[in-house]
């Protein structure tokens, strides 16, 4: 007899497992996104400056401030950091990577080389920088500028380039 209850509970508990089921058909969403894209507005500019005995370093702030280590002596000139205007998808997340390492400014007429180093953005670098307000969002970016004496460094124009990237988070 116990046997027979047992074997019918068992069966009507397969029998509900099978009334239980039920099938439902879902909705998946994706949504594509305007690409992020970068220009630069404005070019990283150290500005003009004097060397003077024994060169120094120029720091330039993300703000467009100079100051200046060693025997270098500012004057006049356009100064200004590299400004990037970023476009993309309103109010999306993204992220700005400075360069890995020094950039090089190449003197135009003797080869000769100053260093560009510590990098430094407003809004600061790094993941989860800021957000595409209305779908664009400025960035400065200003450095450190490493300059030898007027023998390494002579007078004339310096050039070079430096690579940024920025993405969404």
């Amino acid at each position: 007899m116990t046997r027979i209850i047992l074997t019918a509970v068992f069966l009507l508990l397969f029998t509900i497992k099978g009334w239980t089921q039920a099938s439902v058909n879902a909705q998946a969403f994706a949504e594509v996104i305007a690409a992020l894209t970068a220009t630069e507005t404005s070019q990283m500019n150290f500005g003009r400056f004097s060397p003077e005995v024994n060169g120094g370093q120029i720091v330039l702030s993300p703000s467009g401030v100079r100051t200046t280590q060693g025997s270098v002596v500012l004057s006049g000139g356009a100064a200004q950091p590299g400004v990037f205007t970023i476009t993309g998808a309103p109010e999306a997340a993204f992220s700005i990577q400075l360069p890995d390492g020094p950039a090089y400014l190449v003197h135009q007429g003797s080869n000769k080389t100053m260093i560009v180093y510590d990098w430094i953005s407003d809004p600061p670098a790094g993941k989860g920088t800021g957000a595409l307000n209305g779908g664009q969002e400025i960035v400065s970016i200003g450095a450190s500028l490493q300059v030898g004496s007027i023998e390494d460094n002579p007078v004339g124009m310096y050039s070079g380039t430096f690579s940024l990237t920025f993405a969404y988070n």
